[in-house]
C-alpha cells in the first residue's frame, strides 16, 4: 500500500476470507487500521467475520462481509465496485478463494479439475482485474496465494497444483504489466497450516502427520496468523520495492533436500 484510499482509511478487499488464512489476514490488518472488505461463498461466515472485526477494530464506515463466487465475471465486479464505493477506493486485493479435491490424476473428473482452475486461477484474475482502476489510482497491491504446490509434485492434487503454478504465472505476469502503473502483485506460498483443509486431511488419512512435519525443517505446522503476517508485509510500505516475488513461508519444506525417511531425526 503505497497511499491511502479518499477516506483516509486503506480499504482492503480480500476472497476466500470468511475462514482459515483469509479470515486471519482481515484481522491482521484491521488491527493495524485497515478497512475490509471479506468476499467468500459464505456469505453469511464472511459476514461473521466483518462484525467482529467491527466490534474489534472500527473504522468509518465499517467493515464490509458479502458473498461472491469469485469464478463469476458480474459478481466479482460487483463486489470490487462495492468496495471501492465503500471506502473510496481500493488500496489492496489479497486473492485467497480456494478449494481441494484430494483424487488419482487417472480419475479425476473434468469438473473437478475445472472448479480448481475456476477458483483458485480465475477467480484470482477476475478479482485483480477488477480492483486494477482504483489500485492504480492508489499505487496499490496485489497478493496472490501459491503453495508448495507450485514449487513440486503432489500426487493425487494434480488440479491443486496446476492451478497453484498458473498463480505464480499470473502474479509474475501482472507484476510485469501493472508495475509502470504504480501496482505490486506478490504471492505468499504457504506449506502446511493448521487450518480445517489441513486438519481434515490429517483426519482422513491422505496426510501423514509424522511424515509431513518431518519433512518440515521447523517440524511443525503453520498458523494461519503467520501467514496473515507474510501477507501483511506484502502490503506494508516496507514491502514499497517488492514486486513480482514469491514468497514461501513453508518452515523450510521446499529447501529441505533429506532423501532419509525422517530428515535425520524423528519428528516431534
Amino acid at each position: 500500500m503505497s497511499g491511502p484510499a479518499h477516506t483516509g482509511v486503506p480499504t482492503v478487499v480480500l476472497s476466500g476470507a470468511a475462514r482459515g488464512i483469509g479470515a486471519a489476514t482481515a484481522g491482521y490488518l484491521a488491527a493495524r487500521g485497515w478497512r475490509t472488505v471479506v468476499l467468500d461463498l459464505d456469505g453469511e461466515g464472511a459476514a461473521g467475520v466483518a462484525a467482529t472485526l467491527d466490534a474489534g477494530h472500527p473504522v468509518p464506515g465499517g467493515h464490509l462481509g458479502a458473498a461472491c463466487d469469485v469464478s463469476d465475471e458480474a459478481a466479482v465486479a460487483e463486489a470490487v465496485a462495492r468496495a471501492a464505493d465503500l471506502g473510496g477506493g481500493i488500496d489492496a486485493v489479497v486473492a485467497g478463494a480456494g478449494n481441494l479435491e484430494r483424487r488419482p490424476a487417472a480419475e479425476l473428473d473434468l469438473g473437478s479439475w475445472q472448479r480448481h482452475l475456476d477458483i483458485h486461477l480465475t477467480g484470482s484474475f477476475l478479482l485483480a482485474r477488477a480492483a486494477f482502476r482504483w489500485l492504480s489510482a492508489a499505487h496499490g497491491c496485489v497478493v496472490t496465494i501459491a503453495s508448495v504446490g507450485s514449487a513440486f509434485g503432489i500426487p493425487r492434487r494434480v488440479a491443486y497444483a496446476a492451478a497453484k503454478s498458473g498463480i505464480v504465472g499470473l502474479t509474475r505476469t501482472l507484476a510485469a504489466e501493472w508495475g509502470p502503473h504504480g501496482v505490486r502483485v506478490n504471492a505468499v506460498a504457504p506449506g502446511y497450516v493448521n487450518t480445517e483443509m489441513v486438519r481434515s486431511g490429517l483426519a482422513a488419512g491422505a496426510l501423514n502427520r509424522g511424515a509431513l512435519l518431518a519433512r518440515t525443517p521447523l517440524r511443525r505446522l503453520a498458523e494461519p496468523d503467520e501467514i496473515a503476517a507474510a501477507i501483511g508485509f506484502l502490503v506494508s510500505p516496507e514491502a514499497g520495492f517488492v514486486s513480482g516475488a514469491v514468497l514461501p513461508v513453508d518452515g523450510g519444506l521446499t529447501i529441505d533436500g533429506t532423501f532419509d525417511a525422517f530428515g535425520g531425526e524423528a519428528a516431534g
